[in-house]
């Protein structure tokens, strides 16, 4: 009797297996299990959370987080993990960097307005707001070292050393999450830099260098 022959089946099996497109992601439902261990590895002081929040916004897979790096948060607060990772990355990336360029002083407070509220986004009536799965974050002020307080209501629109730091996280905020919005896109961001990982990539902000601007 003849043996079949399936040796040559192997190779194809194999190259069909790695042609197979990867699982598309799914970070905001069940609990993100790399993104908690990646996680556990950063400067970051953080809790896992029970799923929660309410059946219109429900929250799953989340974090309370009290400190990124140097800064602590102004009060702790709950937000996806995928979230806190990127907010990791934020402060140590460009805050601290830009905060010792141009205040020559580390940010040791991020004042924030909230991460979870369950509401629809700002004058969008068909779509919820990151803020109702805990996917974004709202940040009003910067406190350094020394005890300065740099505000996006007051500096934003200045010509100095804290108007110059803004620029810079700003900008740098536009690298890493996938929404940002701050005092040029709208009234509703007037005092504070909105942060948030949904599916809407967009940078609302014109962060023009106040060196470039005559006084």
């Amino acid at each position: 009797m003849r043996r079949l022959r399936l040796a040559p089946l192997v190779p194809f099996l194999w190259l069909a297996a790695c042609a197979a497109p990867p699982p598309e992601p799914t970070p905001y439902v069940g609990p993100p299990g790399d993104c908690m261990a990646r996680l556990a590895t950063y400067d970051i002081e953080f809790e896992p959370v029970p799923d929660g929040g309410s059946s219109s916004c429900p929250i799953r897979g989340a974090v309370k987080v009290s400190r990124v790096g140097q800064a602590k948060l102004s009060t702790p607060a709950v937000m996806t993990c995928a979230l806190a990772e990127q907010l990791s990355a934020f402060e140590g990336i460009f805050v601290q960097p830009a905060a010792e360029r141009t205040l020559h002083s580390p940010v040791v407070i991020l004042h924030h307005y909230g991460t979870y509220a369950c509401r629809r986004a700002t004058g969008k009536r068909s779509r919820m707001s990151e803020h109702a799965r805990a996917n974004a974050i709202d940040i009003g002020v910067f406190e350094t070292a020394s005890g300065e307080r740099v505000s996006v209501t007051r500096n934003w629109n200045g010509h100095d050393a804290e108007a110059e730091f803004l620029k810079q996280v700003g900008q740098g905020a536009c690298t890493l999450f996938a929404g940002v919005l701050g005092p040029d896109s709208d009234a509703a961001h007037r005092d504070h830099f909105h942060f948030d990982l949904g599916p809407y990539g967009f940078c609302q902000l014109d962060p023009i260098d106040p060196r470039s601007v005559r006084k």
